[in-house]
């Protein structure tokens, strides 16, 4: 997926029906050593599960309290849909993993899995939401694409940084074109990793006066 072999080892997350000679991010000879299992903390995902359950129940009370407007109660039950939709988000991303290897990488979650090797990667992109007016505080979202198959991650993952140096290197290795937007927010995420850096330095050496 030639005479019988031996079967390689499976790669993290690949279900046993797949051989793991079409897997991407272990090829056969790839140890498990060499495959980096990312996911989303929980620290991070149990405060928006907490809040989706407390806006859907706030939200359904309210559209079922007999007594209440009826425009307040349609727009009640709209608000509770949504924070379904956000509580049905945020278990599939808490329960999601992303294995990466020097070969590839693959996405493993409730809706499903795809994987592509990195020499496929034909998409980078790199965008910013904040959560503040003057932008100091938000997330990045990187999306890695290759044909059909694509991943999309937010830095709140644990190994983002990693991910995005592999990807990006393997962007410009496949000489791909990135958007002024891509390439403004590299940009920033390399200021910030060089004030850190300085703040860290000096810390050291404060420490060392």
């Amino acid at each position: 997926m030639e005479p019988e072999q031996a079967p390689a080892p499976e790669a993290p997350g690949v279900p046993s029906t797949v051989p793991s000679t079409v897997d991407p991010v272990k090829p056969a000879g790839v140890g498990d050593s060499e495959v980096q299992t990312m996911g989303y903390p929980s620290k991070l995902m149990a405060p928006d599960l907490a809040k989706s359950i407390v806006g859907l129940l706030i939200c359904g009370v309210i559209a079922l309290i007999p007594e209440m407007l009826a425009i307040i109660q349609w727009t009640s039950a709209g608000l509770a849909l949504l924070f379904v939709f956000y509580f049905a988000r945020t278990v599939i991303r808490f329960q999601s993993k992303i294995y990466v290897s020097e070969y590839g990488i693959r996405l493993s979650s409730l809706r499903g899995g795809t994987a592509f090797a990195w020499p496929e990667l034909s998409k980078f992109r790199l965008r910013y939401f904040s959560t503040k007016r003057d932008g100091n505080k938000g997330w990045f979202e990187l999306t890695l694409q290759a044909g059909d198959a694509k991943i999309v991650a937010e830095s709140t993952l644990d190994g983002f940084d990693d991910l995005l140096e592999i990807s990006r290197d393997w962007a410009k290795d496949n000489q791909l074109l990135v958007d002024d937007v891509t390439r403004t927010n590299l940009m920033r995420m390399d200021e910030a990793e060089t004030l850190v850096k300085a703040a860290a330095s000096e810390r050291k050496h404060g420490g060392t006066n």
